[in-house]
């Protein structure tokens, strides 16, 4: 039997080598580090020990060093002495490893070839992928769970599906309050996300941790406003003449203050304006819309299998909106749809710009908490309108014009009242502050 040790050419902060052991048994060779640094002036080559009173950086003194040292040297040869065959690469590894007072079941752990776990992100690529085939998701369902996917990469994509215990789900909560800085609303969208997920990778069988299941954390909401125009705004806005491009419109803030305002894109606007007309007398989202086609109008009425919701639905068209149909009814556009073409975000950017120009400027307070926080402000309610806001206002004006609500649904395609109550909400409101304007006329 030989046992040799030596200093190798691996460096540590402080400028000490990593002790090497190599032993040789009846032909097996094994050589390890000892997972111990010495200053290369601290060792003694020729007795191969570590020179008197020194003691490294990790705070093992020359006394500790040197017992590894002897422990190997007699454990290997009491193992020679104890055999007469050939050792195994093994066996040396689990002698070494016992003299460094390592338990035999973790070499073997160590020696033995881990089967790789797929990572949750690994696992949301394949639910993605089965569940937007199976469930038939839309394009705006598909795009939410991509963002789900982002958080959970940056939140740590070599983490398994096992590792959303009790613990791990406070973590994936901190991370999205505290790294990602999502609002609670947000917040809570993305939990329900990775709900979603782990009932489904807990189905397929690929991990037992069903905390989730039972776990409910607490999210710091605040019902938002509903924006939506009323009578006077929505009509304001379709007769809007939008000036030139190039001409210059005085406006006024919310603090009375004026400011110029340069137009830029009247045609977009003009584009814009007509489409969210059109939703607001109809109640089209603007998915539905974007994808009406001229053969889904006939008799008077709109005929369409909503894309959200896959609702057959059949609207009755107001003069109002056969009258934007019927301006563009000669021009033609690409799968023969009925109106022209412009993506989400260009109409919100436009339709911003619009209701600026109109003059929209009610305050409206908006309050969330962040990361535990309030944060609250007031802003003009031209700069919350967007294209859903044109759906709210049919749905609102409904209402208040005493349209029962189960009517109303029958052309929104809504399946319960709970999420027709913050409209409903709205008309009842509506109807109490008309009274009060008639009880005030009669008191006169």
């Amino acid at each position: 039997m030989k046992i040799n040790f030596y200093l190798t050419n691996h460096f540590n902060k402080a400028d000490e080598s990593l002790i090497r052991c190599v032993i040789s048994i009846r032909g097996t060779r094994l050589q390890k580090t000892m997972g111990i640094y010495v200053l290369p002036d601290k060792w003694d080559e020729a007795r191969q020990k570590v020179k008197q009173g020194y003691t490294n950086r990790a705070g093992q003194d020359y006394r500790f060093i040197n017992s590894k040292i002897s422990n190997l040297q007699k454990q290997f040869t009491d193992f020679d002495l104890s055999i007469s065959d050939k050792p195994t690469e093994m066996d040396m590894r689990v002698q070494f490893e016992k003299a460094m007072s390592v338990t035999p079941e973790k070499v073997i752990e160590k020696m033995e070839p881990k089967v790789k776990v797929p990572s949750t992100l690994e696992r949301i690529d394949e639910f993605l992928k089965e569940c937007r085939i199976t469930n038939g998701w839309s394009e705006a369902s598909y795009k939410m769970l991509k963002s789900f996917r982002k958080h959970i990469e940056k939140f740590g994509k070599a983490k398994t599906p096992d590792y959303f215990n009790q613990d791990g789900l406070n973590h994936f909560i901190v991370y999205l309050r505290e790294d990602a800085s999502l609002e609670e609303s947000s917040a809570k969208k993305q939990y329900k996300n990775l709900l979603w997920f782990m009932n489904w990778a807990i189905r397929k069988g690929y991990t037992k941790e069903t905390t989730i299941q039972n776990y409910k954390p607490k999210f710091n909401l605040v019902a938002k406003p509903v924006i939506f125009l009323n009578k006077e705004e929505l009509l304001k806005l379709y007769h809007y003449e939008i000036p030139a491009n190039g001409e210059k419109v005085t406006l006024t803030d919310l603090n009375g203050n004026e400011y110029e305002k340069t137009i830029k894109e009247a045609g977009g606007m003009a584009k814009a304006r007509d489409l969210f007309c059109f939703c607001a007398f109809t109640s089209l989202r603007y998915s539905d819309m974007a994808q009406l086609h001229r053969c889904d109008i006939r008799n008077g009425a709109i005929y369409i299998t909503t894309q959200k919701t896959h609702d057959s639905l059949i609207i009755q068209l107001s003069p109002q909106a056969e009258e934007i149909l019927k301006k563009y009814e000669n021009q033609h556009f690409p799968m023969d749809l009925a109106l022209p073409a412009q993506t989400n975000q260009e109409m919100n950017r436009y339709l911003k710009d619009l209701c600026e120009l109109c003059g929209f400027n009610t305050p409206i307070r908006q309050v969330c908490y962040r990361n535990n926080k309030r944060e609250e402000g007031i802003v003009p309610k031209w700069s919350l309108i967007s294209t859903h806001c044109g759906r709210k206002t049919f749905i609102c004006f409904a209402l208040a014009s005493g349209i029962p609500p189960q009517v109303v649904m029958k052309w929104t395609g809504h399946c319960d009242y709970k999420s027709m109550k913050p409209y409903i909400d709205i008309a009842e409101k509506s109807k109490e502050d008309a009274m009060k304007k008639i009880g005030a006329a009669w008191a006169e």
